[in-house]
């Protein structure tokens, strides 16, 4: 998969730095609702988390009913950053909402210099 986006965020200081974005798995929650694992770098601080290591892997999922990531068809793609509330990053293909924590919202944009300056389509 390895398809590379570049995540900010309008709305959240947190994840307002650009970061590229690794898609690494496809899932759905047990609802149906599309989302993807993320790998992000540079990673965000675990200590905010109560993890005493960065946190590298997130979940993706559209903020906008309809929008799907297989493709994405404008740009930025608006999103929900959830962390993994599980153990093992090698999430099966079908999750559950309880197995996230939504920290933010951002957006994803095709490339870095789009994601450092917010250019909308």
């Amino acid at each position: 998969m390895n398809e590379i986006y570049y995540l900010s965020s309008l709305d959240s200081v947190k994840f307002a730095p650009t970061r590229e974005c690794t898609f690494l798995k496809r899932l759905r929650f047990r609802t149906g609702k599309e989302c993807v694992l993320v790998r992000l770098s540079p990673p965000v601080v675990g200590q905010e988390y109560g993890v005493g290591t960065d946190i590298e892997d997130f979940i993706l999922t559209n903020r906008h009913e309809g929008e799907e990531f297989s493709p994405i068809t404008s740009f930025p793609c608006f999103v929900f950053i959830a962390r993994l509330l599980i153990e093992n990053p090698d999430v099966p293909h079908e999750i559950d909402t309880h197995d996230v924590e939504v920290v933010a919202w951002g957006e994803l944009y095709r490339t870095k210099h789009d994601a450092d300056k917010h250019v909308f389509d």
